[in-house]
């Protein structure tokens, strides 16, 4: 057996490219069979990852969005046996540094060959498409809605001028700014509430939003558990003040906000509302979230 690497030429802006020959060449020297396959467009990285069934191991080589690609493949391709390893080209490794994944190209490499893993927790969403299409996915790190799509959007076009944190603290001021509250219905583990005006609500397995932005949550990595945090009720000017706390991470010590530990949970607006997950705007609601204990079985992890 041998790995697949799946490589993402627009990491970093393409500027992940510049390691790939230093990652095929050190794999050989080290006596590991690989095959490599580049993707070629959204969507790609998770079918090349459902179909690898000549493969022990399948990496993601790039950032955050590939990351979520080929664990979504992986999950989708009902191998429990298949072990996902990282080598990691992006811009905010949050999915590394929850799973203490090295993102050092040499400790990659050392960590990919050495092959240990640990089953994982992911989670798992179903929403619509704007044609109405109900979609199943996966994700690693947080879905958030309200300015969760618009900041992810922005970012993704200003990083590559201004640079990770300042992209991405321009792209959250700016969707303040631009975003208006919604009134959502929550049903958590059974249990149903309305909120209204909400600014942002999350859904997090990891507690690392996005270059520098965190929330100091009692997360592990193979808990079982999600978190649910929603900022609502505020005007812009108010939501501006609470962004410092999400940069230190005490915005959950706030007495203002929810937070609820959870399993499951139904997420419902009366009007069309965009989602966000792993980076990338996905589709709108309603959605049905739930965490998958100990699902994926992820190299290089560790506590």
């Amino acid at each position: 057996m041998k790995a697949l690497l799946i490589m993402n030429p627009g990491s970093r802006s393409g500027r992940g490219k510049k390691l790939w020959s230093f990652w095929e060449s050190s794999l050989k020297a080290k006596g590991l069979a690989f095959d490599s396959a580049i993707t070629t467009g959204p969507g790609h990285g998770i079918e090349l990852a459902a179909g690898a069934k000549d493969y022990d191991r399948v990496v993601a080589v790039g950032g955050d969005g590939t990351i979520n690609e080929v664990l979504d493949g992986i999950i989708q391709s009902g191998r429990p046996d298949l072990r996902m390893g990282i080598l990691y080209s992006g811009t905010s490794p949050d999915f590394c540094k929850f799973h203490n994944i090295p993102t050092s190209p040499l400790e990659a490499i050392d960590a990919l060959v050495a092959g240990s893993s640990r089953k994982v927790d992911v989670g798992r969403i179903t929403y619509s498409r704007e044609s109405g299409e109900r979609i199943t996915a996966h994700f690693g790190c947080s879905v958030n809605v309200g300015l969760g799509a618009s900041v992810a959007r922005t970012s993704n076009l200003l990083r590559r001028f201004t640079g990770d944190r300042l992209g991405t603290c321009s792209a959250v001021i700016y969707s303040v700014v631009s975003t208006r509250p919604v009134d959502l219905e929550i049903i958590v583990d059974g249990s149903s509430q309305l909120l209204r005006g909400v600014n942002n609500l999350s859904v997090l397995k990891n507690p690392f939003l996005a270059s520098g932005l965190r929330l100091n949550l009692d997360l592990r990595v193979d808990d079982g558990n999600l978190v649910l945090f929603a900022l609502h009720g505020r005007n812009r000017m108010s939501v501006l003040s609470v962004l410092p706390g999400f940069y230190s991470g005490k915005a959950v010590d706030r007495d203002d906000v929810l937070i609820r530990t959870c399993s499951k949970l139904t997420i419902r607006s009366s009007g069309r509302t965009e989602i966000e997950f792993d980076g990338d705007p996905r589709g709108i609601l309603p959605a049905e979230i739930e965490v998958l204990p100990r699902t994926l079985n992820l190299i290089g992890a560790s506590t």
